[in-house]
């Protein structure tokens, strides 16, 4: 646990630690897919989720149609529209190296990866490609169930408190920080096309775009 270092400076390229990585970790490559029944709220490794943006209303997305055009040609994530789809589902999982038994509690303070289900890429981030509207730090679908790295790692806080050590509660809102930047998962009214609303990495975390809330699938 702890919160990861953050800088506003985009010159302080970190790297991932390629000790982290998918390549020799135990972590298993699949998780079962879990979904909460009612009255269920405690996200769980494996648990699949839509996030919604707080502010927006629109909901984390990607697809295989979508590529950045800012250089790094990874699959695109975006908000989309404001009911949740297929290509809206993602599925919480470990970190590369931790290994937790299926359906353990997901505690704030904890780092997680989220798998797009429908396509198997990771929620990333990574310096040296920013997105072009906004000039932020790209976010991508990146790699699949045998190729993950660092830049996938994200921190699940409670919005405002944090809340470390206390069980993922669904009906909390939450910030989602990236481990290797100290940045938050931001959206905003900043559209890359129609119904493609930018997602980007970027902030402290204190701002109402850096704002998440889980719908169950």
């Amino acid at each position: 646990m702890g919160r990861p270092p953050y800088s506003f400076d985009q010159n302080d390229v970190r790297q991932p630690d390629q000790s982290r990585s998918s390549q020799n970790s135990p972590t298993p490559r699949e998780y079962p897919q879990l979904r909460l029944v009612s009255g269920d709220t405690q996200i769980k490794i494996g648990t699949l989720i839509s996030l919604k943006h707080n502010m927006t209303g629109r909901f984390l997305h990607s697809d295989r149609s979508h590529n950045t055009a800012s250089g790094s040609n990874q699959q695109l994530v975006y908000a989309h529209r404001w009911n949740p789809t297929e290509n809206d589902c993602w599925q919480v999982l470990p970190a590369n190296r931790d290994v937790p038994v299926p359906g353990a509690m997901v505690s704030y303070g904890t780092q997680i990866r989220l798998r797009h289900v429908e396509t198997g890429r990771h929620l990333h981030s990574h310096y040296g490609f920013r997105d072009a509207k906004s000039g932020q730090n790209e976010v991508t679908g990146f790699g699949d169930q045998m190729v993950s790295d660092e830049n996938d790692h994200w921190v699940v806080e409670r919005w405002g408190t944090g809340n470390y050590g206390k069980v993922w509660d669904a009906q909390d809102a939450v910030v989602l920080r990236h481990y290797v930047s100290g940045m938050t998962l931001h959206s905003h009214e900043i559209l890359i096309d129609e119904d493609v609303q930018s997602v980007t990495c970027f902030g402290p975390g204190n701002e109402e775009n850096d704002k998440w809330r889980v719908q169950l699938q």
